[in-house]
């Protein structure tokens, strides 16, 4: 397989995002039918757009040929010239993106009969009105605007008493604030197989932590590989009841190949070590679970992003400030040892060991920088900071001169990040907290209380 030129799909496409981003509730709760490859395509492409366009008043537009350039549907002639997509072969895409449309949508069983059919359920859709002129070549989208949820939940974990409505979920004034995913969408459209697409959608979602990949067998046919639908699922006796299993290894192969055959263009590979591992029951697949090294090369801000000032649009990095917080907080730590009172919790005292990173330094705050990029929370990035000085300086004192970005930040930090909920589970009982059940961190010192 070629390898995809990232770069050069960037300086093509700069009219439109090239990342797709949107809230993780969104596949968790709305999916799409098994539609084909265009459709798909187009259909997620959509989403990247919507937090640019949409105002939550008057429908976006978008024409047939921004549809097919957001879709990636060129025709390569002899010559080796490209042309998008056109007259009839762009009018059967638009039919069958119209399906997609208005079947990406969130159904909830909340009764079933006997048999197992459903008794009581709801469905939403992502789009309120879908409107297709044939004449104009242009489709006007309306997102919902029903509720999904009474109240929302910050980034991390707080609620807020505010409804949660279906365009949240894509429109955001601050993406660091929610929990999300994101994605390539030139790699997404360069990967041939449909399949090979909503894997590497799901595992973007663990992209920093591949943990957490690991789903039942049935959930993962139904609603990632979308190669199994049941007789109880079927609303309509025409409906389709189609149960694809028996080629769930060969579907799998090829993803784990195309996916692994992703490059940037240096040369890179994107995603390294992927594979997938099948826990059982007894003889019987239970679940299925994804492995792979965490990546990001695959996103823009991987590609060129300034951390300092860009002296032709004189704007910085989204992320500069955050990454400077945290390697403050480096330098807070550096200052003080820890130790146990009589009570058994973790108090801080003057230490000797003062190394003070310089705040400008890009070498420092180029691993920090590169996770709030990739969608990591400021907040996680200060949790597993201070766990490792902790461990280190109280734990294991002969570790501390490993205490800096470049090795807290860099290949163990998944690792770091997995621990970090026993580390504090097994030091409940040692730290002091405020008022929340959350892990407290100010940005004076965790212990900076009467």
């Amino acid at each position: 397989m070629q390898s995809f030129n990232l770069l050069s799909e960037l300086e093509n496409e700069e009219k439109f995002r090239n990342d797709v981003k949107y809230s993780r509730q969104l596949p968790e709760m709305f999916s799409t039918e098994d539609i084909n490859a265009a459709s798909e395509n187009i259909t997620f492409a959509i989403l990247g757009e919507l937090r640019d366009r949409y105002n939550g008043k008057e429908p976006v537009t978008f024409s047939y040929q921004e549809l097919a350039e957001l879709g990636g549907l060129w025709v390569t002639r002899k010559n080796g010239t490209k042309n998008l997509y056109n007259g009839k072969r762009l009018q059967k895409i638009m039919y069958e993106l119209n399906d997609a449309l208005k079947n990406f949508s969130y159904y909830q069983v909340r009764e079933t009969n006997e048999d197992g059919t459903p008794k009581s359920w709801k469905t939403i859709n992502i789009f309120s009105i879908i409107d297709f002129d044939g004449t104009k070549k242009e489709v006007k989208l309306t997102l919902s605007d029903a509720v999904i949820n009474p109240h929302q939940v910050d980034a991390k974990g707080n609620i807020i008493d505010k409804p949660l409505h279906v365009y949240d979920l894509i429109n955001s004034k601050d993406w660091r604030t929610v929990k999300h995913l994101q994605y390539s969408r030139g790699i997404n459209n360069s990967l041939p197989s449909k399949y090979s697409k909503r894997i590497y959608r799901f595992i973007s979602e663990f992209r920093g932590f591949p943990k957490g990949t690991k789903m039942r067998i049935d959930d993962f046919d139904k609603k990632i590989l979308k190669i199994l639908k049941t007789e109880e699922e079927v609303f309509s006796k025409t409906a389709e009841v189609f149960d694809l299993r028996k080629n769930r290894k060969k579907y799998l192969e090829t993803a784990v190949k195309e996916i692994s055959d992703l490059k940037t263009t240096t040369g890179e590979q994107i995603v390294k070590n992927l594979d997938y591992i099948y826990h059982m029951s007894g003889r019987r697949i239970q679940s299925i679970e994804f492995t792979f090294n965490p990546f990001s090369a695959d996103l823009t801000n991987n590609n060129g992003i300034s951390l300092t000032k860009r002296t032709s649009s004189g704007k910085t990095s989204p992320f500069i400030d955050d990454a400077k917080k945290v390697l403050g907080y480096f330098n807070y730590l550096s200052k003080i040892n820890f130790e146990l009172d009589k009570n058994g919790v973790i108090r801080h005292q003057p230490n000797y060991y003062n190394i003070q990173f310089d705040m400008d330094d890009i070498h420092l705050l180029q691993p920090i920088h590169k996770l709030l990029e990739s969608g990591i929370m400021l907040n996680e990035l200060l949790q597993v900071a201070e766990m490792k000085a902790i461990d280190w300086k109280l734990y294991s004192p002969q570790m501390i001169n490993n205490f800096r970005p470049s090795i807290v930040f860099g290949n163990k930090f998944s690792e770091y990040r997995a621990f970090l909920m026993t580390f504090k589970a097994q030091n409940i009982d040692k730290l002091l907290y405020d008022s929340s059940a959350d892990f407290y961190i100010p940005f004076d010192g965790p212990w900076n209380k009467s």
